[in-house]
């Protein structure tokens, strides 16, 4: 293995371990429970979901200029930031973080000690966790460079002990709606393809560290591209794995259990006692390190923004406490609290996504900012518009092209977009060529 490609492997694996949370362990298990024998088809929508757009997010916003603002720059600097602003909320304080502390309590603690306070849990989790991103410390390295890999060989071992010997027989499952779709939405929860631009700096930093900086325009989109298979690959071989594990429990479980019950649940038939307790450990360390990861990048985001007027310190004062709070609610609650959120910004981001991968060929930025109005007004009737009196309305969007595979807003993004080149050829709004270029792309 030559030094480039061992670069390749090394960084693919390290962006695993950068999207890779553990709670992102409890909702394969869950999908493969309600979906029965169609647990390919569901998992092939979480894939969609995660990891396959978090990585070509990353691809876009390396070759866009590598920084999270730059993803929505073509629409203007000021919903760049506060895209990347709703992002680091949603993965920070507001659902990412505290579920790091509840999913520890669920799995680490409750089957053990049934009757223990989630608040006991919470208050020592971020005590330490509090204690080590305060400061810059290499605990967090030391346990990030053993416990991931720790992490991997016993999900290995999960998924090759449900092959040879299943847990029970996978059959079919009644169902409203299509596997592909429910398996594309309960990909939204792992939050990956809003942390997607915030840790794009990292894939970047890592290549000119490696000593690719120099090298043509070509090479380096290779290799960022080559990293982003590895990653997919290890996520695509967990993510199945844990989706067909879950099939096996159709009929011992159904989807009222909750996902941390199911996985505890099904790793204990697998491997007793002595599997729950391992899950537990693996669990709690690579919460915690997931928990300081993103209280210190809430640090740095804030303190970047602000340009050094809001201090690391401060930030991780009230993220943590935040966090904490919101903590209480439980898995399942912090789950429900974030979807109406997520299926809001989730199309807003993947919107960008696409029409940034045509960025070069885009003169006019009034096609960006209506396509990302029609995108914003689709998802927020979708999201809400139940609630409204709006049902013909959602229905109608739901019955869009595409809508039978969650994307309903693509259609109205089409049409708006058509209608900002337009507006933009008559000379209203900037061109690309009046932007100044940044980053290393």
């Amino acid at each position: 293995m030559n030094k480039k490609t061992q670069d390749i492997f090394v960084s693919g694996l390290a962006l695993f371990a950068i999207f890779f949370g553990a709670g992102n362990l409890i909702f394969p298990p869950y999908l493969g429970v309600g979906a029965g024998d169609g647990w390919f088809a569901v998992m092939l929508g979480f894939l969609l979901a995660d990891p396959v757009i978090p990585i070509v997010t990353v691809f876009i916003t390396a070759f866009a200029g590598g920084r999270a603002v730059d993803l929505g720059k073509r629409v203007s600097p000021g919903f760049s930031k506060l895209l990347s602003l709703i992002a680091i909320i949603c993965i920070g304080p507001a659902f990412a973080i505290p579920r790091t502390a509840a999913t520890t309590h669920e799995v680490g603690v409750q089957p053990f000690l049934p009757n223990a306070p989630i608040f006991v849990t919470s208050l020592i989790f971020f005590a330490i966790a509090f204690a080590l991103s305060y400061k810059e410390s290499g605990v967090v390295d030391i346990i990030g460079k053993y416990i991931t890999p720790a992490l991997l060989i016993f999900l290995a071992l999960i998924i090759v002990k449900a092959i040879i010997a299943p847990v029970g027989e996978i059959v079919p499952v009644p169902h409203e709606g299509g596997f592909f779709v429910k398996g594309f939405y309960e990909g939204y929860q792992t939050l990956d393809a809003l942390a997607a631009p915030l840790f794009t700096g990292i894939v970047v930093a890592d290549l000119v560290r490696k000593g690719y900086g120099d090298v043509s325009d070509k090479e380096r989109k290779s290799f960022i591209i080559k990293v982003g298979i590895v990653c997919f690959v290890a996520l695509a071989i967990v993510y199945g794995g844990l989706t067909y594990l879950g099939a096996q429990g159709s009929t011992l479980y159904t989807q009222d259990n909750s996902r941390v019950e199911i996985l505890v649940g099904l790793v204990g038939m697998l491997f007793g006692n002595f599997g729950k307790f391992a899950l537990a450990v693996a669990v709690t360390l690579a919460c915690m390190t997931t928990a300081v990861g993103l209280i210190s990048a809430a640090g740095n985001f804030f303190g970047d923004i602000s340009g050094g007027k809001i201090k690391y310190e401060h930030t991780v004062i009230v993220v943590t406490l935040i966090s904490f709070a919101l903590s209480l609610f439980g898995v399942d609650a912090i789950i429900a609290l974030a979807g109406p959120v997520l299926t809001i910004v989730y199309p807003v981001i993947i919107a960008l996504v696409f029409y940034m991968m045509f960025e070069k060929h885009i003169q006019y930025d009034m096609a960006f900012i209506l396509m990302v109005a029609g995108v914003l007004v689709v998802a927020i009737i979708e999201t809400i518009g139940g609630m409204v009196g709006l049902d013909s309305m959602v229905e109608t969007i739901q019955n869009l092209p595409l809508g039978q595979f969650g994307f309903t807003w693509f259609v109205p993004s089409l049409i708006c977009f058509a209608v900002g080149w337009v507006l933009g050829k008559m000379g209203i709004g900037k061109t690309r060529n009046q932007h100044q270029e940044t980053g290393i792309f």
